[in-house]
């Protein structure tokens, strides 16, 4: 710094600086004007990343003026988002003057989103952590009803909103009724409320389809749309969604994760409601068709019914001619079955008259026994007394005339008691043979014998004789039911003969 003279057109009293020296004054004036740290907010632009430095060099500026700044690598480690333009920030550094360029700069320490920044950065954080789980792909979004019964609207009373949906709503179908919901659409207080709506819709009857509804508005008016517990509820929903925020530049994450997204509620309405107009164009033309599909059918029916009446006259000449043939067949079977049962009947009389009754058979088995045992005893007693007149003989005393003579004569007597020794044995071998077998033929014509394998004799009453097929009991008469160690008192309820079905079922019928 010097003083120059009155010489050269500058006056002596001017001081005349160097740029060294007027950039070192400005930065001492910066420092003592603005001693320590400062917070500024603007928005960021030209943002730059050095590498391999890691510093940051960016403008950050507003709707009237702009500031350079630097954050250098060891204070963009403690960033928790990437700066980028056209994000708005608050930062906190020290205004300083780089005197190589003579730019007054700020070197930030720390930066923070600020505004619609902070918008921006939490769409990015929730969307990030949807995309993570798989809840942002098309294949989730679930397909609108085509014809829906009954629509829920989520909006505000007192919003422009409710009326638009509501006219086109009235213009498309006036037949589906709409629900209103009513939620703040904006504010601190309106996320909770669309919750506690979307919870609401579940339990309306007959509800297939929601929608949430609101008129324009700013940018930071949309931060509400950007929360993850109002995300979550939406994709909670049992029924589809339709978002209609009311922009068409900005989109929120409601708008991600809901099953359709459109600009305003008048293009929602016009997606919901299917055109009646329309519906009734396609009907009257389905009718149509349906008039010239049914007049076509009719007449191959009716060629087809003609067809099937001959063919039925056939089929019943035909059925007419085995019904007959089965009704003479039907005839010979019953001369058949008559005449045999005639011829059984014969044969059964001629078999029951030639049955000999076991008391019967018996007394003739023991009759037979008593003259058998007859005629043995008279033969035995003719042996004996053939066998004593030989023995007298031979006992008698010899006299002298008779000896000549007595040795043949003992010799007969030798082979006549061999001969009566031998008849006896055979007689009696006869016998016994004889006897045993009518004793076997008396044992299994015992009456009592079937008692001993469980069966029962009926006797009635007092002795009177056995029950039998030949001597029915009649209802109400009282029987005596006796086996082997076992008597028991019976009352007759009811008597029927037994026989067998065609298909081997018993069969029975009350007499």
């Amino acid at each position: 710094m010097k003083e120059e003279g009155s010489g050269g057109g500058i006056a002596k009293s001017v001081t005349v600086y160097t740029v060294s020296e007027l950039a070192g004054t400005i930065r001492l004036g910066l420092d003592q004007i603005f001693p320590g740290l400062l917070v500024v907010e603007g928005e960021l632009s030209n943002v730059k990343l050095s590498q391999p430095a890691g510093h940051y060099y960016f403008t950050l500026k507003d709707s009237a003026s702009s500031l350079r700044g630097v954050m250098f690598r060891g204070a963009s480690r403690s960033l928790t988002f990437v700066p980028v333009d056209g994000l708005k920030v608050v930062l906190r550094g020290r205004l300083t003057y780089y005197e190589p360029r003579g730019d007054i700069q700020i070197v930030a320490e720390t930066m923070e989103p600020a505004g619609l920044g902070l918008f921006h950065l939490e769409f990015r954080r929730v969307r990030e952590i949807l995309s993570r789980e798989g809840l942002l792909s098309p294949e989730r979004k679930r397909p609108l009803p085509p014809m829906p019964r009954k629509v829920a609207l989520i909006t505000s009373p007192q919003g422009a909103a409710i009326w638009d949906f509501l006219r086109i709503g009235d213009q498309q179908n006036r037949l589906v009724p709409i629900v209103v919901v009513p939620a703040r659409m904006q504010g601190a207080e309106a996320a909770p409320e669309i919750i506690r709506a979307l919870s609401l819709v579940g339990s309306l009857p007959g509800v297939d389809l929601a929608v949430i509804a609101r008129g324009g508005g700013s940018a930071e008016d949309l931060w509400i749309y950007n929360r993850e517990d109002l995300a979550r509820a939406i994709l909670a929903s049992p029924v589809p969604v339709v978002t209609a925020i009311g922009h068409e530049v900005d989109v929120t994450v409601a708008d991600l994760v809901a099953d359709l997204r459109v600009a305003t509620p008048t293009e929602a309405a016009k997606k919901v409601f299917f055109d009646a107009h329309v519906l009734l164009g396609l009907i009257d033309r389905s009718r149509k068709r349906l008039g010239e599909l049914i007049v076509g059918r009719k007449g191959r029916e009716s060629v087809r019914l003609l067809a099937f009446r001959i063919a039925t006259g056939t089929l019943s000449r035909r059925l007419s001619r085995a019904h007959l043939g089965v009704v003479r067949a039907q005839d010979r079977l019953t001369v058949r079955v008559r005449d045999g049962l005639t011829k059984r009947s014969g044969d059964l009389a001629s078999l029951k008259s030639r049955v000999i009754h076991p008391y019967r058979r018996l007394a003739g088995l023991l009759g037979n026994v008593a003259g058998q045992r007859e005629t043995m005893v008279r033969i035995v007693r003719e042996i004996l007394g053939k066998a004593h007149l030989d023995h007298a003989l031979c006992s008698r005393p010899l006299y002298r005339e008779d000896l000549i003579g007595a040795g043949p004569r003992r010799l007969e007597i030798s082979r006549r008691r061999f001969g009566l020794v031998s008849g006896i044995r055979r007689s009696l071998g006869a016998a016994r043979e004889r006897q045993a077998l009518l004793s076997v033929l008396l044992r299994e014509s015992d009456p009592e014998r079937p008692l001993e394998r469980g069966f029962f004799i009926l006797e009635r009453e007092g002795g009177r004789g056995l029950a039998s097929a030949e001597n029915l009991p009649v209802r109400g008469e009282r029987l005596r039911a006796r086996s082997r160690g076992l008597a028991m008192e019976l009352e007759v309820d009811a008597v029927w003969p037994l026989g067998e079905r065609k298909d081997g079922n018993e069969e029975r019928e009350d007499l």
